[in-house]
């Protein structure tokens, strides 16, 4: 089912005739019904391609569609495949084919050539039938199509169809030829709810034939072909370039015009073929004598013509421009024929001392056209194909890794966000990007952020082609930074308007309003024993999967994970919460689920319920349990950036008055606080100095060195967010080639006997183990000068401060950034290395558990420390730990020798002009103007809860005190 878009041709239609993104349509199931299409459960996938050709009813071949497809294999009944894809996590799941029969009637009964809106409605209106329909090539795009339709209701809807290198795109599905398109929706799926096309109420197609051969550059869409070959055009690019398809060999790909001459139009009097400009010019000088001529048609300007003169010095050019009377205007004077300028210039000069001669005859122009040198003047001409030429207005375009759907592997695709037609148009590779693997209409999707806990990975988000209907396709796409995935939301959510709720107007135009939502999943209750022994939740906004939490066990589950969802759509009205059972199978369905809407929340305040849990499945008398969730939705009005100005400097003043009280109070928020800060700071090129200060501060609070940075505090998690934004290239460089080995490797390298397998050698596990911890300890040695100057300035504060702290402790400089480099950073990167955006799919079974045994035994390393009792199966790495202690302390008190800047260690904020020297380069701070309201609204909490507590504001937090009141006041609506 289709549902069309008002506003004439340009809208894109939205599908809604399957169901969730990732799934495959089955006919003769009998699980249920949409219209009359049987489906399964699993519905199909976005993307499909139709690929057979069309047969009629009796079986014969029908009119060539347009443009055709290659031929079917002998034997092949007319059928359609389409892929099946899976929506759940797990392994790889191999794609199958599900055929339908897909016969449309011949061609010239639907095909209406070039058509404008009214005179198809028209048509179809004379029709009088319900389901009558017929295509046409739209007036208002060219090279586009629209099917017209008339519906039940006597309306006739309108739906663009996009041509693109011989395949044609309805929404987000793809099919190889008109003609399957016309029996798809004939036969299989539903254009409108409950209607199909029923009946249809001339080709003209350009043809081209080629004039010389020509042998395709490699690692291009170009095609080689011979002289002779026909090829019939599909589209017309930039540069002279067109896609086409060679009919003799049925191969698709590009052509340069300049090689082909038009087939089976009318021929004009006077030129031939078309030919370019240049070899216009040289055809004088080749084969005419001085005075000799030629009249060709105009190469920029079709319908005109262009005179080339030979002079004894150059090749002159004259244009002669037809009129609406039947005439000729050349130099300003009027002729009733072309005949005529010649004969008038014969007895006139035409340029001073030269009148024309002899002309240039067809014979001469068609002997040097196909002998000069194999066509080595034209070979010459040929402009090489620009990347893009296809795509007119590109907003955006670079590689993503990409997913059609949970269950699948990730590609890194290029993608160019094409801006007329607001189409994401995604290529294997930046070299190919012409003919696309596959096209998504963006006027009918929505774009939604991606929690990491949904695919273990960070920077992903999602575009749901979302219907009227419940039903949707959802595609994934993932970025190498968080910057990169922002970018690329904010671009495509400029073209995913289509559908959006307005956005409620404010009286103050230089106000924003943002919405967020914080959630936090707390615990379950008497959970159904039969259902559930390792449940975890799905969290969902608007029906739209954006996060989950681990698997736990037992039916009172414990979860507390806390999820921030910022900057919300105006569409987003709800958010759902469902429960599943993680088992080993591919298939985890949501069982439970409880439901809010967002209206239900006041805004800004914490709520604490216990929400009963509704059934999905029959629970036959069991009572289904309850869900405790927290949650806080809060719809705030942001100021513009110059509003902020004096509290952001009161927040970066050296002394961190603000800092501190916010770190007091900030509780629960401290991640949010710290990434806010960060951008903050980072922005400003003053992150060493804060991170330096915040270190010290909690250096001089500790009494215990064994306990140092133990704690979560906002130093530590200011670190450790420094870290993972700043130290990704040294985490790659050291880890990458490793883990990818890890991950194709089948040998395990398990040694705890209760793990082991039947008759597995455990000497030849631990040797593996060995030569992996060898290879990787190595190139974590090596990689020391990767790690960026203003990290290795901080470690070295850090051995600084703990040296004065604790003078007697000689290990205590090793140990502080070892709590750094390798609890914070490197280990993680080991356990998930998704996570940093070394691998894209999860590790198997044996890869996983030697990721963690390969960190468990850095870990200790790092820490100095052999393993004992409480893991005895380990101890045959101890002499790999114990040979490699004096490297490890080597490297850990290297990374920060020569990095203690004497200007900064005499005085700590000599100047901001060095401080930010120090610091580097400067990071573009995204959303600032919201990241200052966050931090306003912190500073309201902490001086609120001073006072709740009857403390006094400090004096030096009086301007800040201030700096609040004033802009809450200039925030009041």
């Amino acid at each position: 089912m289709i549902y069309p878009v008002s506003g004439g041709d340009t809208a894109g239609p939205a599908l809604s005739a399957t169901g969730s993104g990732g799934h495959a349509i089955i006919i003769g199931t009998s699980s249920g019904t949409i219209g009359s299409v049987c489906y399964s459960p699993t519905s199909e996938g976005p993307g499909i391609r139709m690929s057979p050709t069309s047969v009629g009813p009796d079986g014969s071949s029908v009119f060539p569609p347009l443009p055709p497809p290659p031929p079917p294999p002998p034997g092949y009944g007319g059928l359609g495949t389409v892929d099946e894809s899976d929506m759940q996590d797990g392994p790889e799941y191999e794609e199958e084919e599900v055929v339908f029969p897909l016969s449309a009637p011949p061609t010239n009964q639907w095909y209406h050539g070039k058509l404008d809106r009214t005179i198809a409605e028209e048509r179809l209106r004379q029709a009088r039938t319900p389901g009558s329909y017929l295509i046409r090539e739209s007036d208002r795009r060219p090279g586009s199509f629209v099917l017209s339709f008339l519906s039940m209701t006597s309306v006739v809807n309108h739906f663009r169809i996009i041509a693109m290198c011989g395949d044609y795109y309805i929404g987000g599905r793809r099919f190889s030829s008109l003609s399957d398109l016309i029996g798809y929706y004939s036969f299989v799926s539903c254009l409108l709810k409950g209607e199909k096309l029923l009946s249809p109420p001339v080709e003209d197609r350009r043809r081209v034939r080629a004039i010389l051969p020509y042998t395709k550059v490699p690692e291009t869409d170009e095609i080689s072909f011979l002289k002779g070959d026909m090829f019939i055009v599909h589209n017309e690019l930039d540069d002279g370039w067109m896609w086409v398809t060679n009919v003799r060999t049925e191969e698709q790909g590009l052509i340069v015009e300049d090689l082909v001459e038009e087939v089976g139009r009318e021929e004009d009097p006077h030129e031939g073929k078309v030919v370019n400009n240049q070899c216009a010019f040289s055809l004088p000088y080749l084969v005419g004598q001085v005075s000799s001529f030629l009249v060709r048609p105009s190469d920029n300007t079709p319908g005109d013509y262009s005179l080339f003169f030979r002079t004894n010095e150059n090749i002159q050019r004259f244009k002669i421009c037809p009129t609406p009377n039947n005439q000729y205007m050349m130099g300003g004077r009027y002729y009733n024929s072309v005949d005529d300028i010649i004969e008038h210039y014969k007895k006139e000069q035409i340029v001073e001392g030269y009148n024309l001669k002899d002309a240039v005859s067809v014979q001469q122009q068609e002997q040097v056209l196909s002998d000069l040198v194999d066509g080595k003047e034209i070979y010459n001409t040929i402009r090489r194909k620009t990347k893009d030429a296809f795509y007119k207005n590109i907003v955006k375009k670079g590689y993503l890794l990409f997913n059609k759907g949970k269950g699948k592997r990730w590609k890194n695709l290029y993608f160019i966000l094409e801006g007329n037609d607001a189409q994401l148009i995604y290529f294997e590779s930046e070299k190919r990007a012409t003919k696309p693997k596959g096209l998504i209409d963006l006027s009918v999707c929505s774009v939604y952020g991606v929690h990491d806990s949904l695919f273990g990975r960070p920077n992903c988000f999602q575009v749901v082609i979302q219907h009227f209907s419940e039903e949707q396709y959802i595609f994934y796409f993932a970025g190498e930074t968080p910057e990169q995935a922002q970018d690329w939301m904010k671009c495509l959510q400029t073209f995913c308007s289509n559908l959006r709720k307005p956005t409620q107007p404010t009286p103050n135009k230089r106000l924003r309003q943002v919405s967020s939502l914080v959630l936090y999943v707390e615990e379950a209750h008497k959970l159904p024993v039969k259902h559930f022994t390792n449940p975890y939740c799905n969290i969902y906004l608007n029906s739209v999967q954006v996060a989950k939490t681990h698997p736990r066990e037992g039916q009172n589950p414990v979860f507390t994970e806390e999820f921030i969802f910022d900057d919300l759509s105006s569409e987003i009205n709800r958010f759902e919460i469902s429960l599943s059972n993680k088992t080993k199978k591919s298939k985890e369905s949501d069982i439970l689920f409880m439901r809010c809407q967002l209206s239900r929340l006041q805004k800004g305040q914490m709520i604490d319920e216990w929400f009963p849990l509704s059934s999905h499945v029959p629970l036959k008398g069991i009572e289904p349990g309850s869900l405790r969730v927290r949650a806080r939705y809060s719809m705030e009005k942001i100021m513009p950036e110059e509003e902020y100005s004096e509290f952001k400097e009161l927040i970066l003043l050296k002394e961190f008055h603000v800092i501190y009280a916010l770190a007091h109070v900030c509780g629960q928020d401290r991640t949010l606080l710290a990434s806010i800060l960060l951008r903050i700071f980072r922005h400003e090129k003053t992150e060493a100095p804060l991170l330096r200060t915040l270190n010290d501060r909690e250096i001089n609070m500790e009494d215990e060195a064994t306990t140092l940075f133990r704690a979560t505090t906002l130093a530590s998690t200011l670190m450790e967010q420094y870290m993972k934004a700043t130290a990704t290239p040294f985490v790659h460089h050291a880890l990458k080639d490793t883990i990818l080995k890890i991950m194709e490797s089948k040998q395990s390298c398990e040694l705890n006997p209760s793990k082991l397998e039947k008759n597995e050698d455990v000497n030849l596990n631990l040797a593996h183990l060995l030569n992996i911890l060898s290879e990787l300890v190595e190139k974590i040695f090596m990689a020391a000068e990767i790690l960026p100057p203003t990290l290795r300035y901080i470690y070295g504060c850090l051995q600084k401060s703990v040296q004065q702290k604790w003078p007697t402790n000689t290990t205590m400089r090793t140990r502080v950034v070892s709590g750094f480099v390798f609890l914070r950073l490197i280990c993680p990167a080991i356990l998930n290395p998704r996570m940093f955006n070394i691998i894209a799919d999860p590790p198997s079974a044996t890869a996983g558990r030697t990721l963690t045994l390969i960190a468990k035994s850095v870990q200790n390393l790092a820490n100095l420390v052999e393993f004992g009792a409480k893991e005895p199966y380990m101890e045959g790495v101890n002499p790999f730990i114990k040979n490699n202690k004096h490297r490890m302390i080597m490297f850990l008190d290297e990374l920060g020798v020569g990095y203690l800047f004497p200007f900064l260690l005499r005085h700590r904020w000599k100047s901001l002009a060095t401080c930010r020297q120090t610091c580097g380069s400067s990071v573009p701070m995204s959303r600032s103007d919201v990241n200052m309201r966050v931090l306003h609204r912190m500073s309201l909490t902490s001086l609120k809860l001073q006072s709740t507590l009857g403390q006094t504001c400090p004096v030096t937090l009086q301007p800040c005190m201030r700096s609040v009141s004033l802009t809450q006041t200039i925030s009041a609506p």
